[in-house]
């Protein structure tokens, strides 16, 4: 256990492992009060407000030393060790271990984290790094840019939003002007020479409708896309995706890597998008 030379006890009396009875009554009365429900940082906490030390070298108990405790065997007389702890309770423990194991719920995983890799500074380009903290929200980045030094806070959601707002103005297809097809050029053409000389009026009407539909074919698609959902791909973003550079104000740009870009058949360069969180397009 954390710099202890002795298993908390136990201790070395004339070359024989021998029981601190004081350590000891500790051992057992920890056990008792976690089968009676309290959690291992609650009996932290009681071991730490009466002063009873781990160690001389370490006093302060936390929930990792109290877990290391209750799950260790050799308290049952194991391993030439004196016994402290019968072994019905230790079962009785490990059981109990693991019950609360089996609820336990598993963190569900910040998606973000997916990009940390890719953020970078706005002002200097240098990495981003994440900064740990006691009272750091679970759903804000704290970050700190390893060449100048300035800190970032941004939120999860305002981050993912920014990247995905920009990876589907970035993935939408460009819009192409209207351009008529020969069809389109016969057919008006046929149609002039019909109205200059109408002799088949039907035969001129037909030919009107049969333009209008070939003009309609050469319409571009004016499909609107901006509501459509967007199905966040990780795969596709990360691949996408070379830098997220991230201001102090929270003005988050993405820049996209060009051999992995879709929009068109022939490719086109590098697109750098950039709004800040209000949605405001930036230069």
């Amino acid at each position: 256990m954390s710099k202890r030379k002795m298993l908390y006890g136990y201790q070395i009396q004339n070359g024989e492992l021998t029981v601190v009875e004081a350590e000891a009554s500790v051992v057992a009365r920890v056990a008792s009060l976690y089968l009676e429900g309290l959690s291992y940082q609650k009996l932290a906490d009681l071991l730490n407000q009466e002063h009873i030390l781990f160690s001389k070298e370490v006093p302060v108990w936390d929930k990792h030393k109290v877990k290391r405790l209750l799950e260790n065997p050799r308290y049952t007389g194991q391993n030439g060790y004196p016994g402290i702890l019968d072994t019905e309770t230790f079962q009785c423990v490990q059981s109990r271990i693991q019950e609360k194991t089996a609820k336990q719920t598993p963190k569900a995983e910040r998606q973000i984290l997916k990009l940390a890799d890719r953020l970078h500074c706005a002002s200097c380009g240098s990495t981003l790094y994440r900064m740990g903290g006691k009272n750091h929200r679970k759903d804000t980045l704290y970050l700190k840019c390893a060449h100048c030094g300035i800190s970032i806070t941004i939120q999860d959601e305002i981050l993912l939003e920014e990247v995905i707002h920009q990876m589907e103005e970035w993935d939408r297809p460009e819009q192409t002007s209207y351009q008529p097809s020969g069809e389109v050029i016969r057919l008006t053409n046929a149609i002039n020479r019909g109205l200059e000389h109408p002799d088949g009026p039907q035969e001129v009407i037909s030919l009107i409708l049969q333009g209008a539909a070939a003009r309609y074919a050469c319409c571009p698609d004016t499909q609107e896309h901006t509501n459509r959902p967007l199905d966040v791909c990780w795969d596709h973003i990360r691949l996408a995706v070379s830098h997220i550079n991230i201001s102090e104000e929270n003005t988050v740009k993405v820049t996209f890597q060009q051999v992995h870009r879709e929009r068109t058949e022939h490719g086109t360069d590098s697109t750098e998008a950039g709004t800040d969180h209000t949605g405001n397009e930036k230069c």
